[in-house]
């Protein structure tokens, strides 16, 4: 999904339970045609998915469990949408889409939800890990992507949760290839929520320079390409 940020937990659970409703006297919005533009200068022809089935396909069942939070408080309430464009990857690389952006009560940002059907839209290919790779060790973060090599520079993103701070880049060279990675420090005690999902930008610097070395994410084993 191109785009949600919550500002409360609450908010958060509902989402992932579900518990989505529209507002009273919020009409219908018509989708149309438009079309995707691909980062290699071509386009493709789309029909526009209408407002509500684009919303519900994104939530999906809706689900009871709110994990001990009050109805009342475990609900997302929709007041508005308007249709633009959002930024995704694809199969055929990044691409610009039409995407429809929703505002709810209590929600600072809109909600973005891709505005087409995913029969048009796939997903980029990602190569399964090698099989009998161990569970990511605690304390060690996955790798998003590789965003770009610069001679001896490697840019990656790398995901962590809000509790997980004083983030770390690691890298460990060879003569055939270069493993790349993260790491966290102490994680705070209840205090702390549970937003996950972030993405933070790291940069290590090799002994040489590339050259046709493999670029491999610790956490996954898969070899890495660079994309924005």
């Amino acid at each position: 999904m191109p785009g949600i940020a919550f500002d409360t937990t609450e908010q958060k659970v509902a989402w992932s339970a579900g518990q989505v409703t529209v507002a009273p006297g919020v009409q219908p919005v018509p989708g149309g045609t438009s079309r995707i533009d691909f980062a290699d200068g071509s386009n493709l022809p789309v029909r526009v998915l209408d407002a509500r089935p684009a919303l519900i396909g994104q939530i999906g069942t809706t689900r009871s469990n709110c994990r001990g939070f009050p109805a009342a408080a475990c609900t997302l309430t929709i007041a508005g949408a308007s249709l633009g464009t959002a930024e995704v990857d694809t199969s055929r690389g990044p691409a610009t889409v039409p995407a429809w952006s929703f505002t709810a009560k209590g929600l600072s940002r809109p909600i973005v939800v891709v505005a087409v059907s995913d029969d048009v839209l796939k997903p980029p290919f990602e190569p399964d890990p090698p099989p009998g790779l161990a569970e990511l060790p605690t304390g060690l973060l996955g790798v998003d992507n590789l965003a770009r090599v610069d001679g001896r520079t490697l840019t990656y993103y790398v995901l962590h949760g809000s509790c997980e701070t004083e983030l770390r880049a690691h890298v460990l060279e060879f003569e055939d290839l270069v493993v790349i990675g993260g790491s966290y420090g102490p994680v705070p005690g209840d205090a702390c929520g549970d937003d996950v999902g972030h993405r933070a930008a790291a940069a290590v610097m090799l002994v040489a320079p590339l050259g046709d070395r493999a670029v491999i994410s610790a956490a996954t084993g898969v070899r890495l390409v660079p994309r924005e």
